[in-house]
């Protein structure tokens, strides 16, 4: 490379590498013309520096990976694990919205190599195979001081890794009937032959060797809890604090039963991780926990429906019982073999509240409830309106004698509210009419009119309309975004190491 020959005159003048001035003296391969080596001190030879970026550089292009690879005598008495989390963050290794960054450390004067690895590459490189890749394919040429052969070897072995080997390639095809025929014999192949339908071989870096024990830090990725439980304690969780919302909303005093689900998880969570509590047990518990809680909150509601309630309370009692169990439905098909019959009552029970017949206050006599249209003769021209834009609901009784009792039942899903000049639940939602129209350059403004649907009366409320966003402004970030990809896809270099992150995995290994 050029660099490294206009590097030697320089030599002289290059500041020795310390635990203080390593960031800023070993150079980003990104300010060495795009390469993917850096190696100040010379170790490797010049004529494996360029193989080994035309390598990286293809790796690169295919987007699985972008690896930086660094070799220095020393480091003073910096921890190379630690330089290396260092180094691949001040220059961000790999994409910024995949973070598939990759860098590998070699200080000689600590015999250490180092692998740190971005969040995106963990999936395919978790630390026990960076640990082989090491062990296997570098150690042992490092040893005999063989640093070419080690960074090259090491190269090829993730190269595989996130590389499979691709299947046997399609001939040349002349017509389209070659082209049938190659098909036809190729389906044939794979019906007849059984080791098509086999599974690919295993990467043997995902098999311990005879005798290989790696130290407990890169133990085997399926230990720790598996990926189901941590699924479930997540659902759990959600699933906790949706009931004690719902059981608890609008009931003051009761906030500090948020910490209930939270404790819960915890107590299930924790022996789960010491291997006390197993998987199934696990999963047992975090569904039933919520139904022994359900058990308790809708025995107590069933508790409170079988007390008498005089007729003139009964709208009282449907609300509360509406409130109590809104937001809640969806038990019955979470837990929907014990919970079904419990809905199926309150169905019964909230139906016996309205339609249920009962004594004249006045009289004694049985009074029977009229029918939606009969009942408009006694309602007042407001209240017809209420019932038209359901916003209450009104029932009326009358007896033999003519005694007639009005029950009103306020819908709580209604929008609308009560109007201050004719006290009806009329005034429908506000809508916005505009003043000023708001532009990319100034703010508008307008009036939240809500309209009383029965005696017309309006509420108007002064509400700010957010400046629009400028279309030339939008229009010069995605050219630019544009600019910026186009200039880089057609340059020369094709590096996407541009914003990377280390996700701290990785491995590191003494030779």
């Amino acid at each position: 490379m050029s660099w490294l020959a206009g590097c030697q005159p320089q030599e002289a003048a290059r500041p020795t590498i310390t635990a203080a001035n390593y960031l800023t003296t070993i150079p980003d391969p990104k300010t060495l013309g795009e390469t993917y080596v850096s190696d100040p001190d010379h170790v490797l030879d010049p004529s494996t520096v360029p193989a080994l970026n035309a390598r990286l550089d293809s790796l690169d292009r295919s987007g699985r990976a972008h690896l930086d690879v660094v070799l220095v005598r020393s480091l003073g008495e910096a921890v190379p694990k630690t330089a290396a989390t260092a180094l691949f963050n001040e220059w961000k290794i790999g994409r910024r919205d995949t973070n598939n960054g990759l860098l590998m450390l070699l200080v000689l004067d600590q015999r250490r190599v180092e692998f740190e690895t971005g969040y995106g590459l963990e999936a395919d490189l978790p630390d026990i195979v960076c640990y082989r890749i090491q062990q296997r394919y570098m150690l042992e040429a490092a040893r005999a001081g063989d640093y070419d052969r080690a960074v090259q070897q090491g190269v090829a072995a993730i190269i595989r890794r996130l590389r499979p080997a691709a299947g046997p390639t399609r001939p040349a095809l002349a017509t389209a009937a070659d082209s049938e025929r190659y098909r036809l014999d190729s389906l044939r192949q794979a019906l007849l032959a059984p080791s098509s339908l086999e599974e690919a071989p295993a990467d043997p870096l995902d098999t311990a060797l005879p005798g290989e024990a790696p130290p407990a830090a890169y133990a085997s990725p399926e230990a720790g809890l598996p990926l189901g439980t941590l699924l479930v304690a997540g659902l759990a969780l959600v699933l906790y604090l949706v009931l004690w919302y719902c059981t608890t909303r609008g009931r003051r005093g009761r906030g500090w039963l948020a910490l209930l689900p939270l404790g819960l998880l915890l107590a299930l969570v924790v022996p789960t991780l010491q291997g006390t509590l197993g998987t199934g047990a696990f999963m047992a518990l975090a569904y039933g926990l919520p139904l022994l809680y359900l058990h308790g909150y809708f025995g107590w509601q069933y508790r409170r429906a079988q007390r008498q309630v005089a007729p003139t309370e009964r709208p009282v009692a449907y609300g509360q019982s509406q409130a109590a169990h809104r937001g809640l439905a969806f038990t019955a098909y979470l837990f929907p073999v014990v919970l079904a019959l419990y809905w199926r009552w309150y169905r019964r029970h909230l139906a016996a509240l309205r339609d249920a017949p009962f004594a004249c206050p006045t009289c004694g006599q049985p009074m029977q409830k009229l029918g939606s249209e009969a009942e408009k003769a006694y309602l007042a021209p407001g209240q017809v309106v209420e019932e038209r834009i359901h916003s209450v609901d009104y029932d009326v009784w009358e007896c033999a004698a003519g005694h007639r009792l009005l029950l009103t039942y306020p819908n709580p899903d209604s929008e609308a509210t009560e109007c201050p000049a004719c006290h009806h639940r009329t005034l429908g939602p506000g809508r916005l009419r505009v003043v000023q129209a708001a532009t990319t350059k100034a703010a508008g403004w307008g009036w939240r009119v809500a309209k009383c649907r029965f005696c017309q009366h309006e509420e108007q409320v002064r509400e700010p309309i957010p400046r629009l966003p400028d279309p030339a402004t939008r229009a010069a970030g995605s050219s630019a975004s544009s600019s910026w990809s186009g200039s880089s896809g057609s340059s020369s270099s094709s590096s996407t190491s541009s914003g990377g992150s280390s996700g701290g995995g990785g491995a590191g290994s003494s030779w």
